[in-house]
């Protein structure tokens, strides 16, 4: 007899129809929580957007909060893979890394620019990402909070994969990497505030610009390079 999850219709077995209906929903949540806010928005208009009944938002998700996870989740890795494809693109043209050695320190600029301007590649092809990741999620549970920090670490993870062989690595070079991360994170959140609600006088667009922070994040990535993580 065959059971309900392994049922075919129109050639589509009810799992991979189910894995649809969820890709569905986390599509809806990113446009309706990176465009109008996650407070804002009601399990029955991420429904109505998604072309659902609520009876499928349930069958995949416990409830709002369920869903603000899976959305930042896609939203972090997605910046992620945009990262190490460019990353690993870039590291695939110097002989010295083909060849299985450290990376050289003279490339070491060239890696941040091209890691960070995929980053923000990432973030302003699809602002919705950035309100995602920067915005929406904070404040929300301490489940979401431990999930941010979480990512923080990674990212922090990575930056030292790029820049420590792991038998060097130190407490100095973590506190480095996340302190990297913190800056990064509050410039964003600072150029995803300001086309919105500026603090002030001095806080708009023409002060952060993603040019502009582009050029300072690259300088910090070096510099803390230079200083602390190559020692």
């Amino acid at each position: 007899m065959t059971n309900d999850s392994e049922r075919v219709y129109r050639g589509v077995s009810a799992d991979q129809r189910r894995k649809q209906r969820r890709a569905a929903l986390i599509e809806a949540g990113l446009q309706l929580f990176g465009t109008e806010g996650y407070p804002n928005v009601p399990v029955k208009a991420i429904c109505d957007e998604a072309g659902l009944t609520q009876r499928y938002f349930y069958e995949s998700f416990s409830e709002r909060e369920a869903l603000l996870d899976a959305v930042y989740r896609f939203c972090v890795e997605e910046a992620r893979t945009g990262i190490t494809t460019a990353a690993l693109g870039y590291l695939a043209e110097i002989p010295e890394v083909m060849a299985g050695e450290p990376i050289p320190d003279e490339h070491m600029p060239g890696l941040a620019n091209v890691t960070f301007g995929a980053f923000l590649h990432q973030l302003t092809f699809d602002p919705r990402r950035a309100r995602i990741i920067f915005i929406e999620v904070v404040g929300v549970s301490p489940a979401l909070e431990r999930l941010r920090i979480g990512a923080i670490h990674d990212w922090a993870d990575l930056i030292l994969s790029f820049t420590a062989p792991t038998e060097r690595e130190s407490p100095r070079r973590r506190l480095a990497a996340i302190g990297l991360v913190g800056a990064i994170t509050q410039l964003l959140v600072d150029w995803q505030m300001a086309t919105v609600d500026p603090i002030g006088p001095q806080s708009g667009p023409e002060l952060f610009s993603t040019e502009a922070i582009h050029e300072v994040i690259t300088s910090m990535l070096v510099a803390t390079y230079e200083h602390i993580l190559r020692l």
